[in-house]
């Protein structure tokens, strides 16, 4: 091969691999192996603390950093983003805070994420550090809430980027809903009053948001001959 050749081939080798390299995280099998990474680290930690539970309204915390395959043509985080990486967040606070249920077999009981909120207040930019923090809200005899927030720094100030919410339901194998109480009692978790009043009051505000569940009832025609392409 002559030397220009050679040279053009290194190049086009080269160009491919930072463009890998900047969307590594879109890559394909990309988000399954992050996610078993987690689980790996977890199942680990949890097996180490022989299946005992963080308490109840422990935060944890995750690091990102704002890729260039985590961007939209408005140069910040896109809004996908914010959602993926909440599934990476959830695995990590209901394996840190229910290990029992989610590990051991035997209970037959699995979580289903039956819907996502987020509010989003300021931009996260390209290459910007943040963090998410998250967890347990509330509840009530059907849906345990998770609470989120992804943070960053900014002149030595934290700045709240978005705020968002997961609903949560437990199911058995059989299709039936397993109370959230039940499931935390099950992982040893003694809910106290102090814990049963800041329940409560949470759900004050909880509470509401299952009252968007009537859009999926909304009488208003979706069928409009200008929407259509």
């Amino acid at each position: 091969m002559s030397s220009p050749l050679r040279t053009s081939a290194a190049v086009a080798a080269g160009s491919g691999i930072l463009l890998g390299l900047a969307h590594l995280k879109s890559l394909p099998m990309a988000y399954t192996v992050r996610s078993w990474l987690i689980l790996r680290s977890l199942v680990k930690r949890a097996k180490a603390n022989q299946l005992n539970p963080d308490p109840l309204f422990s935060v944890v915390s995750l690091n990102h950093r704002c890729y260039w395959d985590d961007i939209d043509y408005n140069q910040h985080m896109n809004n996908s983003t914010y959602n993926k990486n909440l599934d990476f967040s959830r695995i990590y606070l209901l394996y840190t805070i229910l290990p029992r249920v989610m590990m051991e077999p035997d209970h037959h009981i699995f979580a289903h994420n039956a819907g996502v909120l987020t509010l989003f207040k300021k931009e996260i930019a390209p290459l910007q550090r943040y963090t998410i923090q998250s967890r347990i809200w509330t509840w009530n005899n059907k849906w345990l809430w998770l609470q989120h927030r992804f943070v960053f720094t900014r002149d030595n100030k934290q700045v709240v980027a978005c705020i968002a919410v997961s609903k949560i339901v437990f199911k058995r194998t059989s299709g039936k809903t397993v109370a959230p109480a039940h499931v935390l009692e099950l992982c040893g978790h003694e809910l106290k009053v102090e814990d049963e009043n800041r329940r409560a009051r949470e759900w004050e505000i909880a509470g509401h948001l299952l009252e968007l569940d009537v859009m999926f009832k909304n009488p208003e025609d979706w069928d409009s001959p200008l929407a259509k392409l």
